[in-house]
C-alpha cells in the first residue's frame, strides 16, 4: 500500500464521544475533512450526529457519515441498511455528503472468517442495491488478517493503521483511500483526543473528486443515484430480455443498443 505523506490532505473522524466542537476552529486548523458516526446496529442513533454534521457542513469541511456494524449474519443487514439510510434521510437525504457513506467493521459478531467476510459482502452489496453507492469499508490489519478475505478487495478501503512503517498490502487490498494514523490526535475546537485521518492525495486533489460542483468528476465508489424505478427496470430486463448483468441503470441506451433489447425480449417471447 502507499504511505503517507507531508502532502496529504487532513481530516478527522468524530461521534459522540467528542462533545461539542467548535468547527470553525477544526477548519481554520487545517482540516478538510471529517466522518461523522450516524448509526450502530439497527437501531441507534449518535447523539451529535446532526449537530455535528451542521456544524461541520457550515464550516467548510467535506463530510462522510458512517454506519457501525453489529450484524451477525447476512440476514441481519437489510435492518442495519433500513436505519442508517433512514438517519441519512432524516439528515437530508445522500447528496447532503460530499465524502463516500462508510461501514465500520471492528467487532466479530459474526464469527467465522467465512461468515464475517459474507456478511460484509451482504451489507456492502445491498447498500450499493438501495443507492447506487459502493461504501467505505473501515477496519484495520489484524481485523482483515483474522475475519476478512480477498473477495471484498474491491470495496475502497479506510484504513485505520497506526505505525510508521510503510502499510503493505492486505488480503487483496493494495492501496487505501483514506488513512486513520492515530487516536490519540489533539486538534483546536475538540476537547479531548480524537481520530486524525488523511486522504491519499492533496486536498486540492480531495477538492478536484469529492466537492460538489467539480464538473462532473466522480470519487471512486461514487455513483449517480439510480431512482429506484429505473433499477427494477433494469433487473425486469435482465431477467426476461436476457440482457447482460453488467449493463447499469444510468448507462445511456443509444438506438442500436435499444433495438439488441428488443430483439433479444422478442425472440425470447416467440420462443417462450
Amino acid at each position: 500500500m502507499q504511505t503517507r505523506s507531508g502532502n496529504h490532505a487532513q481530516g478527522i473522524d468524530v461521534s459522540h464521544w467528542q462533545g461539542a466542537i467548535d468547527w470553525r476552529k477544526v477548519r481554520a486548523a487545517g482540516k478538510s475533512f471529517v466522518f461523522i458516526k450516524a448509526t450502530e446496529s439497527s437501531r441507534y442513533t449518535d447523539n451529535q450526529f446532526f449537530n455535528n454534521l451542521k456544524g461541520a457542513k457550515s464550516a467548510g469541511l467535506l463530510v462522510g457519515a458512517y454506519h457501525f456494524t453489529r450484524a451477525a449474519k447476512p440476514a441481519d443487514v437489510k435492518a442495519e441498511v433500513d436505519h442508517f439510510l433512514s438517519v441519512i434521510n432524516q439528515a437530508g437525504g445522500l447528496d447532503t455528503f460530499e465524502l463516500p457513506f462508510v461501514l465500520d467493521i471492528e467487532t466479530k459478531e459474526a464469527g467465522t472468517r467465512a461468515n464475517v467476510t459474507a456478511t460484509v459482502r451482504a451489507w456492502v452489496d445491498e447498500f450499493k442495491r438501495r443507492t447506487g453507492r459502493t461504501p467505505l469499508l473501515y477496519t484495520y490489519p489484524s481485523f482483515i488478517e483474522g475475519y476478512l478475505d480477498s473477495s471484498l478487495a474491491d470495496v475502497p478501503l479506510w484504513y485505520a493503521y497506526y505505525s510508521n512503517v510503510p502499510p503493505v498490502n492486505k488480503s487483496g487490498w493494495k492501496s487505501w483511500e483514506f488513512l486513520q494514523y492515530t487516536s490519540e490526535g489533539t486538534v483546536p475546537g475538540i476537547g479531548g483526543n480524537v481520530d486524525l485521518n488523511e486522504y491519499r492525495g492533496s486536498e486540492a486533489e480531495l477538492m478536484a473528486v469529492y466537492k460538489k460542483g467539480n464538473n462532473g468528476s466522480k470519487p471512486p465508489g461514487h455513483n449517480p443515484e439510480v431512482p429506484a424505478w429505473k433499477e427494477s427496470g433494469r433487473q425486469w430486463l435482465i431477467d426476461h430480455a436476457g440482457i447482460s448483468s453488467d449493463w447499469k441503470a444510468e448507462d445511456p441506451v443509444d438506438i442500436g443498443t435499444l433495438g439488441a433489447i428488443l430483439a433479444k425480449f422478442t425472440s425470447r417471447t416467440k420462443n417462450s
